[in-house]
């Protein structure tokens, strides 16, 4: 898999900030709910990491397009003073006016998060890190992942496992844990 395709290390040294802390919320706007694939989606996406000053890691997309004519989505992970383009109030700690995506139950801290490496094979072959699976000290998993072979550059959040949409031609493995 080419690096290109991979979180690089400062995507992965964001993500571990939130390992250990308690995430209830991923902060977005345009968030839609989509009933029937039990899932929602967002174009970009922000996790307050608790503290005394603004800290956030964020989460978007960037749109690839392979020689095969494949378009899938590479996660882009940072760690930010804003939540992105969600308003924000430095002084009373306030986001929004925004939308949110529940992630745990109240007291339940992120145990770890697995990096999920997809594999798909259409008119050629392309592999990247597809999604991330946030793992919590109550037992509950919540993944976020990119569309892949469409130009919805949106994040789809659902609970449980990464799964493959097109399993014919998608293969999902975990990359890496985070812990």
């Amino acid at each position: 898999m080419s690096a290109d395709n991979q979180l690089d290390s400062k995507a992965i040294s964001a993500l571990k900030a939130l390992i250990g802390k308690p995430i209830g919320a991923i902060y977005g706007r345009e968030v839609h709910a989509e009933p029937l694939r039990s899932s929602a989606s967002m174009p970009a996406g922000a996790f307050w990491v608790s503290g005394d000053t603004p800290d956030f890691v964020t989460i978007e997309t960037e749109w690839k397009t392979s020689e095969g004519d494949q378009d899938f989505h590479l996660l882009k992970v940072a760690r930010a003073k804003t939540p992105l383009e969600l308003p924000y109030n430095e002084r009373s700690g306030a986001i929004g006016p925004c939308s949110l995506i529940e992630m745990s139950m109240p007291g339940a801290t992120l145990d770890s998060i697995d990096v999920i490496e997809m594999t798909a094979e259409l008119d050629d072959t392309v592999v990247y890190d597809h999604a991330l699976t946030f793992r919590f000290d109550d037992g509950n998993a919540v993944t976020i992942g990119t569309e892949h072979d469409s130009i919805l550059g949106a994040l789809i959040v659902r609970g449980g496992e990464a799964v493959a949409r097109e399993p014919e031609f998608e293969t999902l493995e975990t990359r890496m844990t985070l812990k």
